[in-house]
């Protein structure tokens, strides 16, 4: 084994210390990415062009650790908490080169005696999971919009259409905004703004700063292949009334709209038209499919030799730790798009445990609580509970027929139309 980078600092590391965020080779390997930099831009081509969910592109912010195969075909990006290691991204590598990749980072982590976790895997990669032992449990849902055919006609669509009627009555535009396209002052001043309205959002939430690893920065040391859609006031001309950054996969065939926000007065709607718009631009450039970022805990499924304790905390989580995380409001809006539901797994090696969860937890921030907001949280689901009474409810998973080419799939497990809630 051999350790071939210097340290790249992760800037957000306040509540938990990152080990060093090194470049590791399983073995002696004549590198093209010696430097740190090189090492980072070889990682982002890797998650572009190998990401196969939404959240592997989100390995490029720079504050994560790389082991590469020994012959720089693969990559893993990860964060250790100890004897912990958590990987984001998923296997970073061509579908032939992942067999190999993943037997090599077993042995990496059974000569360390690391426990590792990763998390949004897909059905496809499952068996090379279950090969080398993992525990696999099911994590939650990633809603899929299939842009061929989209055109947000038809009842389904219907509440999309009135928020985004709505915003255009208001007179909101949406624009994407690129830093080539602004000087540096003016990027500058755009991005205070945006770091203004994320920080405002933030004062709704529970936790004290935003939850790290599992989202993306706002401000990110390079946007690369990241695109930032913006929503203006007074036709285009006025204040950032909300933002949202989409993320690159699979070549750029799929992206993701990963981060969204917006300020608490912005126009009722405000997200979901920004999402109808980056979309249409998307599906205009002819994007496959968009992901809108992993529903956790829906439908979860006991399976054989699975974690019981994750399944547990995920359904404990859904049901009533609601002022926590929304998982259920979250579910709720996504579900409104009318997306395809994909399974995502979580993957434990050699299994879970209550150490790993509070690894992660510590990592992530998640409870990283302010106590004062918690509490305005719990006391508004007390006394505003006719809010919360028609959100979503997920129903049991359904075979789907087989989809015919240029026909819209039928979506059967779709929640009937709720109405909205504030």
């Amino acid at each position: 084994m051999t350790l071939n980078a210097t340290s790249v600092p992760f800037a957000d590391a306040t509540s938990v210390p990152f080990a060093d965020a090194l470049s590791v080779s399983f073995a002696d390997a004549r590198s093209s990415c010696s430097k740190v930099e090189d090492s980072i831009e070889c990682l982002e081509e890797m998650a572009f062009r190998y990401g196969q969910a939404y959240d592997s592109y989100l390995s490029t912010e720079g504050s994560l650790q790389q082991v590469w195969s020994s012959d720089r075909s693969g990559v893993f990006a990860f964060a250790r908490l100890g004897r912990f290691v958590h990987v984001q991204g998923g296997l970073l590598a061509a579908v032939e080169d992942r067999p190999a990749l993943l037997r090599e980072f077993f042995e990496f982590l059974q000569s360390h005696r690391y426990v590792a976790t990763f998390y949004n895997i897909g059905e496809a990669e499952l068996p090379l999971f279950r090969d080398q032992g993992f525990q696999i449990t099911k994590w939650g849902e990633d809603p899929l919009l299939d842009l061929e055919d989209l055109t947000w006609s038809g009842h389904e669509f219907e509440w999309v259409r009135r928020q985004a009627n709505y915003c255009k009555r208001q007179d909101a535009v949406v624009t994407e905004c690129r830093p080539e396209d602004y000087s540096p002052i003016e990027w500058s001043e755009l991005m205070d703004e945006v770091r203004q309205i994320a920080s405002e959002c933030l004062s709704s939430k529970p936790q004290r700063g935003e939850v790290r690893f599992f989202n993306g920065s706002v401000d990110p040391p390079s946007w690369d292949r990241r695109r930032l859609f913006v929503a203006r006031s007074d036709s285009g001309h006025g204040r950032i009334e909300g933002f949202l950054i989409c993320l690159p996969f699979d070549s750029g065939k799929q992206w993701s709209i990963e981060t969204y926000r917006h300020r608490l007065d912005a126009p009722r709607g405000l997200v979901a038209f920004m999402i109808h718009q980056a979309v249409n631009r998307l599906r205009d450039e002819g994007i496959q499919s968009v992901s809108l970022c992993l529903c956790p805990a829906v439908r979860y499924e006991r399976l054989p030799n699975d974690s019981w304790i994750i399944r547990r905390c995920l359904q404990f989580g859904f049901n009533y730790a609601s002022a926590f995380f929304d998982m259920p409001g979250e579910y709720h809006f996504k579900s409104r798009f009318r997306p395809r539901f994909v399974r995502r797994f979580i993957c434990h090696s050699p299994h879970a445990s209550a150490m790993s969860m509070w690894s992660i937890v510590r990592l992530s921030s998640v409870l990283d609580l302010d106590f004062g907001k918690l509490f305005r949280n719990v006391w508004n689901r007390f006394t505003k509970p006719k809010t919360r009474r028609n959100l979503a409810i997920p129903q049991d998973r359904e075979t789907r027929p087989a989809r015919i080419k240029g026909q819209r799939p039928v979506r059967t497990e779709a929640p009937p139309e709720p109405v909205s809630v504030s």
